[in-house]
């Protein structure tokens, strides 16, 4: 192996360690309370957004009226409602949309 690409390497692994651990050392010890505060709120804001933007495209006025969306949305709330962990809601919501669009024909 070339020695110029071990050197590039080796360089690169250094760079990432430095920006990794230099957070630690630079970072005050006690957390802010607004970053507190945004991290526990922003989850329920992301969700929120991506249901805003899933059904800005959505035809209430066709037949069915939205059924496909309503019923993902309700699987997505009784998904978080029973789980309580986001990420597990929204990719349940995403697979049951995703099989009322394409195998569901209504």
């Amino acid at each position: 192996m070339d020695i110029n690409i071990l050197l590039i390497i080796l360089v690169i692994a250094i760079a990432n360690f430095i920006t990794r651990f230099l957070v630690y050392f630079i970072m005050p010890k006690r957390i802010p309370p607004f970053i507190n505060y945004i991290s526990n709120i922003l989850p329920n804001v992301i969700i929120a957004m991506l249901v805003v933007y899933c059904l800005k495209s959505s035809n209430f006025n066709s037949p069915y009226y939205g059924l496909k969306e309503i019923i993902s949305i309700g699987f997505i709330v009784l998904l978080h409602l029973s789980i309580k962990i986001p990420i597990i809601s929204v990719c349940g919501g995403v697979i049951m949309y995703m099989f009322l669009t394409q195998k569901i024909q209504i």
